[in-house]
């Protein structure tokens, strides 16, 4: 009988420089002669039980460019999310990977598309979003608000609506803005997930195609700082349960952040998660609006290898 196949992993904290801060994530790298099925991916991801793993797929040449991921949550594979491709290009670009020194120009093919990679500092990178961005009609959420028994009505900065954006499609946020720091500390986990009301999908037409899929609340303050030349943005993800570092999210609030200006060229931010789980996490984002919409978003952060030198079992293609 032949030995069960074994992938190799490491594991790193993303947006932060400390080991066990920022959020966790699973690199598992996939040899060219291996083929995954989507429930082997799955049933690994699960293992994991972390909010995000990445399946790396080993270029079959030295000299390749192009680096093929999937991203995969507990439950489902993702077009695209923040921390994981961040993770994976300061892991990739700082050589801590394995695959030697990268072809000029890298990029991640993810579902969502190519996305060029850089280096911007010891174990830090910064990646181009593949985003394209809507803001849909302001939605008072039933269950966002309501489902956050300790704030008061004068906690939260918009009183009647909030707003609802996707960063691509099948990838949407509800953005809650709260008075302050405070009032953002006194926030918590909701109950079960949180989805759009099917009336509110139905009225946005053809529009429910981006809106229908992920939908995650980000909750923020804008305590009216800046460092680095940057806005600082404090923020919490929720999507069930709490996330540390939500590089999405981020890439959809810097988003929304810079569309609301109302001004030409480049907005940057500096978003701040995960302090009130103790995993405090560092994102910034880079905006660029032309003609009024938003034509560029760079995510930029720092990682750090937590665990290396593993293996993980190939699950049977069927339990």
């Amino acid at each position: 009988m032949a030995a069960p196949l074994k992938l190799k992993f490491s594991t790193l904290g993303v947006f932060t420089s400390t080991p066990f801060l920022g959020n966790p994530l699973a690199i598992v790298h996939v040899p060219p002669c291996v083929r995954l099925t989507q429930t082997q991916k799955q049933l690994i991801a699960r293992e994991f039980n972390l909010s995000e793993t990445v399946f790396l797929h080993e270029p079959a040449s030295d000299t390749a460019n192009i680096l093929s991921i999937d991203i995969f949550t507990r439950t489902a594979e993702l077009p695209f999310a923040g921390h994981p491709t961040v993770g994976t290009a300061v892991y990739l670009l700082s050589q801590a990977s394995g695959l030697g020194q990268l072809a000029d120009h890298p990029m991640l093919l993810t579902k969502a598309g190519a996305i060029p990679i850089e280096s911007t500092g010891r174990s830090r990178a910064r990646v181009q979003v593949p985003v394209d961005f809507r803001a849909h009609p302001p939605l008072l959420h039933p269950t966002a608000r309501s489902g956050q028994k300790r704030l008061a009505g004068d906690d939260w900065v918009r009183p009647d609506a909030d707003a609802v954006v996707s960063v691509v499609k099948g990838m949407t946020f509800v953005l809650l803005q709260v008075r302050d720091e405070a009032a953002l500390a006194r926030m918590a986990a909701y109950a079960e997930r949180n989805t759009l009301p099917a009336e509110y999908l139905q009225a946005l037409g053809e529009g429910a195609q981006w809106a229908a899929g992920f939908v995650g609340v980000y909750a923020f303050c804008l305590p009216g700082a800046e460092e680095d030349g940057r806005t600082v943005v404090r923020t919490r993800m929720f999507s069930g349960v709490e996330d540390p570092a939500t590089g999405s999210a981020a890439s959809a609030l810097g988003s929304y952040l810079a569309s609301e200006t109302g001004e030409e060229g480049e907005k940057k931010y500096r978003i701040v998660q995960g302090v009130e789980m103790g995993r405090r996490s560092v994102i910034d984002v880079g905006v660029t609006i032309e003609d009024g919409k938003v034509e560029a978003v760079t995510l930029e952060g720092e990682a750090v290898v937590v665990m290396e030198g593993g293996y993980v079992q190939v699950p049977p293609a069927s339990l």
